[in-house]
């Protein structure tokens, strides 16, 4: 069964028996594979009824590249519904479908072993008190593997800027109070080496607050930037927002304006990007965005989210060994 949006899959999960069973895959299914056909055969088998969630051909754009998908929407929908005529098959265009799972509520939500640790859709499976099962995989499967030319875009590390970057000094006005620490400097200028755009994303709500303007903002991200190209590292290009928490823009972290702005102004890889900040806002954004996560520990921050990073550390430089080895 195919429905065609949130309105349809509601209408036919409001239909169901309660007594039904219902469990949920996700993915963009971009070729299916033998890996995708013993998950599907494995997780039908586990359930009274099976929601297929594929990634729509611009959410797969976002995620992984301009070079994907390689097969469209219709198509990979039709190939899945001939491969098993049981399946119910809806599509989404999030980046990650946490707005679907709100209306499905599933009993188990199926993951590969790589996401089953840490799952991007962890609030709203525990919202509902969903099992997360693991499902079988074949190993060199997958379509990015089968064809390794076609992941062309690189990807990014964005950096939060205040704390992660330089010392957080409550609300940054003046260059002069500008403190990059020399380590930090050095640990920007080996990423600077590896394949990746660096980018900084940075939350302004002193502007949004009144205490200075955008100007100041462009004044002290120029300074930074400066610094440390004369350290030998990069910075492409700074971003920031200027809302408040109160009233937030969908730029303010952890709303992810900025990173879908930098994905079309870069071609990046999202798949292959990650996000380091001393906020949970920085791990939020990251996950949605399904990117890696490094979380740098604050001693003057409260950690407030059931969103878990990949990775915590004590300080930026510590983040270079994890970059290098994943």
């Amino acid at each position: 069964m195919i429905l065609k949006d949130k309105v349809e899959l509601k209408n036919y999960i409001d239909s169901l028996d309660t007594k039904d069973s219902v469990g949920v895959i996700s993915g963009s299914f971009d070729g299916l594979h033998d890996g995708h056909k013993l998950a599907l055969e494995f997780c039908s088998s586990r359930v009274d009824k099976l929601i297929v969630l594929v990634n729509s051909d611009e959410s797969i754009r976002l995620y992984k590249g301009n070079e994907r998908p390689l097969i469209k929407l219709n198509e990979r929908i039709n190939t899945l519904k001939t491969f098993n005529n049981k399946l119910i098959i809806v599509s989404f265009n999030e980046l990650i479908p946490n707005n679907m799972l709100e209306v499905i509520k599933p009993n188990i939500y199926f993951l590969s072993k790589e996401w089953i640790q840490n799952p991007i859709e962890k609030i709203v499976l525990e919202k509902y008190n969903t099992r997360i099962q693991e499902h079988p995989q074949l190993a060199n499967t997958s379509t990015t593997i089968q064809n390794p030319k076609i992941d062309k875009s690189k990807g990014a590390i964005f950096f939060d800027r205040d704390g992660t970057i330089n010392e957080d000094v409550g609300y940054l006005d003046n260059i002069n109070d500008i403190q990059i620490p020399k380590e930090n400097l050095e640990t920007i200028s080996t990423l600077s080496e590896l394949n990746f755009f660096n980018i900084i994303v940075s939350n302004q709500s002193g502007v949004g607050l009144g205490y200075f303007n955008t100007k100041v903002v462009k004044k002290i991200n120029d300074k930074i930037s400066r610094i440390i190209t004369e350290n030998n590292g990069r910075i492409d290009k700074i971003y920031f927002d200027t809302s408040t928490n109160e009233n937030p823009s969908v730029n303010r972290k952890p709303n992810i304006g900025m990173i879908l702005e930098a994905r079309k102004d870069f071609n990046i890889s999202l798949r292959n990007s990650w996000v380091i900040g001393d906020k949970y806002s920085d791990i939020e954004l990251g996950k949605k965005c399904n990117m890696k996560t490094i979380y740098i520990k604050n001693e003057n921050y409260e950690y407030k989210s059931n969103v878990e990073p990949d990775f915590t550390i004590s300080k930026l430089p510590e983040s270079l060994k994890i970059i290098k080895d994943v």
